[in-house]
């Protein structure tokens, strides 16, 4: 669901400075953000801003690239891309107070220029959009990271009011038919069992309206393109709609090769379908060029994919290839302890298939000795059945 709160990459027209048009270098900052290059993202941002320093979109672009990196920091843009691994690795967020601190003062300047340069001009669609944006961005921290669900969808609400006012003065933006389309979604995806209070409070929305407002902001649009697909490509894998998430998942990877997170999200969708082979074989590719040094592929977490070809390769009965996967977990020092602990259990099941019993004894009895309480308990548990 973090991925949802992909909203606020969104631009309008482009603004020209004195010398040089700043969207030269907010082009070159939006596409290292979404190669996940977020240093190099803000310093092209910064750069933009020097040329106009009050433009109150340019300013969530900057603002937004602060927050995805701590997002990525936290691997909340992660989702469920290594599901092996996930169940034991995910934790609370636990953002940086400084940097959170920064973003919402961010967040309270735009919102502070764009209501001043709205009452001179109600009708000023930079102002409207821009402040859409900031709200939208206030939203995202406010469910991914704060986890107040219900305030999220408040805020989301003002960027979705916001935004359909800004379609109505002018029916041809159509960039601002993504928060639209996301917000639509989201309401028409709550449970019925407590549909009822969102409707109490004023929350309207269905997800058909929400999809046809997103693929219009995907063709249509002129700078949200990506961030619709990257949406719908969620959508679509929540409706189990694989094939065409994988499509959407396939175009975005090629057009921004040095983010990995793409790829692998393809290898994921073919799990959920029960596709594990397929699967595999995105996942071999991805550490292919994970030893091949390809551009951005050293941000993947060499052991976590590692473990997940291990884990794809015991389910499908190919032992050899597994026990492989999972000593290049265990064997590398700077491997996760827990993941390498949790390495060598799935190693001790497969020597127990084997009906090799000394080496499935001596990983159970390895695994018992390091100081992790989930794998140590369960490696226990396994001796004592084993020696009865």
């Amino acid at each position: 669901m973090a991925l949802l709160g992909v909203v606020c990459l969104l631009g309008s027209g482009p603004a020209t400075g004195e010398h040089v048009d700043p969207w030269v270098y907010a082009y070159k900052g939006l596409d290292h953000f979404y190669n996940l290059e977020y240093k190099e993202s803000q310093a092209a941002l910064e750069k933009a801003l020097e040329s106009d320093p009050d433009n109150p979109v340019l300013r969530n672009f900057l603002t937004n690239a602060y927050l995805f990196e701590e997002l990525y920091r936290l691997r909340q843009l992660e989702g469920n891309l290594y599901s092996a691994s996930n169940t034991f690795l995910k934790e609370k967020p636990r953002p940086d107070p400084e940097r959170m601190q920064l973003i919402r003062r961010r967040v309270a300047e735009v919102k502070q220029i764009c209501e001043a340069r709205l009452a001179k001009n109600p009708r000023d669609a930079e102002a409207l959009y821009a402040l859409g944006l900031a709200y939208g961005i206030e939203a995202n921290y406010t469910f991914t990271l704060d986890k107040k669900f219900l305030d999220a969808l408040r805020l989301g609400s003002k960027a979705n009011e916001l935004h359909e006012r800004l379609l109505k003065l002018d029916p041809n933006y159509h960039d601002a038919r993504l928060i639209p389309g996301l917000y639509h979604y989201a309401v028409g995806s709550i449970p019925r069992s407590v549909k009822w209070l969102a409707f109490l409070f004023g929350y309207r929305g269905t997800k058909e309206e929400g999809l046809r407002l997103l693929q219009e902001a995907m063709v249509k649009g002129k700078w949200v393109s990506s961030d619709a697909a990257i949406l719908l490509a969620v959508i679509y894998t929540r409706e189990n709609q694989h094939a065409y998430s994988r499509k959407l998942l396939t175009s975005i990877s090629e057009y921004y090769p040095r983010n990995p997170l793409f790829y692998l999200e393809v290898g994921r969708s073919f799990e959920r379908e029960g596709k594990h082979q397929e699967a595999l074989g995105i996942y071999l590719e991805a550490a292919r060029r994970l030893d091949a040094n390809a551009p951005g592929y050293d941000k993947i977490p060499r052991e976590r994919l590692y473990y997940e070809i291990g884990s794809l390769h015991q389910r499908l009965g190919q032992y050899d290839n597994a026990l492989a996967a999972f000593a290049q977990v265990i064997e590398r020092a700077d491997s996760d302890g827990l993941l390498k602990a949790y390495s060598g259990l799935r190693r001790g099941e497969i020597f127990q298939a084997q009906r090799r019993r000394e080496l499935a004894l001596a990983e159970y009895e390895r695994v018992a000795a390091l100081p992790y309480d989930g794998p140590r308990r369960e490696a226990q548990q396994r001796l004592q059945a084993m020696r009865r």
